[in-house]
């Protein structure tokens, strides 16, 4: 009973205090969320009670997110009903809360040097659907993931892991095509004389020249294998014959591309650790949520390491 009178107040426990709860769970009972109240300021006043704390119905979103608990488990532990969360889990999407509180903490780890911008790496997942089948943004059929999902597509430092900027978008779309929005969105957070590590699937002249021209960095993009078609002939690189013009801008450094696959094991983290695509919800909107609620708490854990309590 004491455990809810703190939580609903929005106070912060003693570690001593809390039951027995995951350690990630206590991490996040022990954070402050007021810049929440500042992204969805209240209204006038317009009768009835006051309601419960946006930064603590925030704190308990994250808790069912990285432990993929029932709301039946977090309405008995937190006190808040089922509808309360669901109804300001509405509000915080049509005010964009997740993806602004996301992008407070990137600002934070830019200046914590969490984000120093020098190597970056940039890559999609594919997320099946929850009912495996075509739900509202998923769009048609990928044969190459041989079903029905959505994407994230992420950046991220590839030193630290730490995600810089975040697209969602069906199961279709194609992971080149969302490059250069990606860099556009954490171009402020990019040094110059940098790399950006990424697979085969962004071979891209466009990308590379974007890459050297605007961000005055290397390409960490390795090329595509010369076609079947050309082999045995004289100019046998077919569309590859201007190798040395595709490859200007580019970086085939080892040391260098061997940062790229950070991007891979930080997917991994959010569907292993924070159970990303594990969710019994449907819709591209349900997804949004859910992979910057996931995002989140990664970035949480790691700020968290360095003494930070309250955001």
């Amino acid at each position: 009973m004491l455990f809810q009178q703190h939580i609903l107040k929005g106070d912060q426990l003693p570690m001593k205090n809390l039951p027995r709860l995951p350690r990630k769970v206590k991490l996040l009972l022990e954070l402050q969320f007021t810049l929440i109240e500042k992204l969805l300021p209240r209204k006038g006043f317009i009768g009835g009670r006051i309601g419960y704390n946006k930064g603590t119905i925030f704190k308990w979103l994250l808790v069912k997110k990285v432990t993929n608990w029932s709301y039946r488990t977090i309405t008995e532990l937190s006190g808040i009903s089922h509808q309360t969360f669901v109804r300001r889990n509405q509000h915080f999407l049509e005010a964009q809360v997740y993806q602004k509180f996301f992008q407070h903490l990137v600002k934070r780890a830019v200046n914590l040097e969490f984000i120093r911008g020098i190597k970056v790496a940039l890559d999609s997942s594919f997320v099946p659907t929850y009912s495996s089948k075509r739900e509202i943004g998923s769009e048609g059929w990928n044969g190459f993931k041989d079903g029905f999902g959505f994407k994230l597509h992420a950046l991220i430092d590839a030193e630290t892991r730490f995600p810089i900027a975040l697209i969602i978008t069906n199961g279709l779309a194609a992971d080149c095509t969302l490059a250069i929005p990606l860099l556009t969105k954490a171009k402020r957070y990019l040094k110059k004389k940098g790399y950006v590590l990424a697979d085969k699937g962004y071979d891209d002249t466009d990308i590379v020249n974007w890459i050297v021209k605007i961000l005055q960095s290397k390409a960490g993009i390795p090329m595509r294998k010369k076609s079947k078609l050309a082999k045995g002939k004289k100019n046998r690189y077919g569309n590859l014959l201007n190798w040395r013009l595709k490859a200007a801008g580019r970086t085939f450094k080892k040391s260098i591309y061997k940062f790229r696959t950070e991007v891979e094991r930080f997917f991994g983290q959010l569907k292993h650790t924070y159970f990303l695509g594990k969710e019994f919800q449907r819709g591209i909107e349900a997804f949004t949520k859910n992979a910057y609620l996931a995002c989140i708490s990664f970035c949480l854990t790691k700020l968290y390491g360095v003494g930070m309590r309250s955001f």
